[in-house]
């Protein structure tokens, strides 16, 4: 029985498939446009989708989505005004940008049948033993990054929180919900909130969580205010894997580290980074 995690490093975006002995779940389906990286290739079955809010940078992938691959449940905010969605699909005249944000509206009008709890993603009995909570943010704002939602995971006592574009509202939403706060202390693997940006860093949040490593999904740090030092210095660190070689870590970034494996099999987790040998 085993838990595998591929963060992937598709630039300025976000995409994590998680594989459980039953399922194959997306987080997120951003794509590197400019080399072809889609996550959905990685996957010959998806069974559950989730969406933390729908940019261009986390729904990219969604334009080469084939009828075959569509996922059999899928999971987004459903609080979004589709107005909103619309003009952020309006507001680009890039064929790809909009080919993704239509293929969302389709996915969105038609995924409307709720789903039985034995076979509901999050169904531990059904899902390969994974404890799997979502958090929707409770209000409204004009930000489509406010409603990102936040996926918690928990596979044989290792926790997983993997974030959005979470804004700071949303996080102290989530510091003020006594659920999320009696289960994300002690976080063994944090996928920040909006690539990493200062902007959307909350000492408060990571002083809660205590998370081990931090992972950040981003392109480059030329142009926003990137918090991985703080990051770095407020994560406790793990052993990882980095182009075959052990090395102590806190904070590992894709622009740096390229794809970031993780791996829970009984009581172990490994985490991989670079070729291996």
């Amino acid at each position: 029985m085993s838990l595998k995690t591929r963060i992937f490093d598709i630039g300025h975006g976000s995409s994590t498939l998680i594989e459980t002995d039953t399922l194959n779940i997306l987080f997120d389906l951003g794509m590197d446009i400019a080399n072809g990286t889609n996550p959905l290739d990685y996957v010959d079955k998806l069974d559950y989708l989730i969406i933390s809010h729908p940019h261009w940078d986390h729904i990219s992938g969604l334009k080469d989505m084939s009828n075959d691959k569509e996922p059999t449940v899928l999971q987004r905010n459903k609080k979004i005004p589709i107005e909103d969605i619309e003009e952020s699909r309006d507001s680009n005249d890039d064929e790809n940008v909009k080919a993704a944000f239509d293929k969302y509206l389709d996915l969105n009008k038609r995924y409307t049948a709720s789903t039985n709890y034995e076979t509901n993603p999050t169904n531990s009995s059904y899902n390969g033993n994974v404890t799997i909570k979502i958090f929707e943010p409770k209000s409204t704002a004009s930000d489509l990054n406010y409603y990102s939602l936040t996926l918690f995971i928990e596979y044989n006592g290792f926790k997983l929180l993997l974030m959005g574009d979470n804004t700071i509202s949303n996080i102290n939403e989530l510091l003020d919900n006594d659920d999320f706060l009696s289960i994300s202390e002690n976080i063994d693997i944090f996928l920040t909130p909006h690539h990493g940006r200062e902007s959307c860093y909350s000492s408060d949040l990571v002083s809660h969580i205590k998370p081990k490593i931090t992972i950040i999904s981003d392109k480059s740090d030329d142009t926003d205010t990137s918090a991985v030092d703080k990051y770095s210095k407020n994560s406790s660190g793990y052993e990882v894997m980095i182009n075959g070689k052990k090395e102590d870590r806190s904070c590992l970034t894709t622009r740096k580290d390229g794809d970031i494996i993780i791996h829970i099999e009984y009581e172990n987790l490994e985490i991989y980074c670079g070729k291996q040998d």
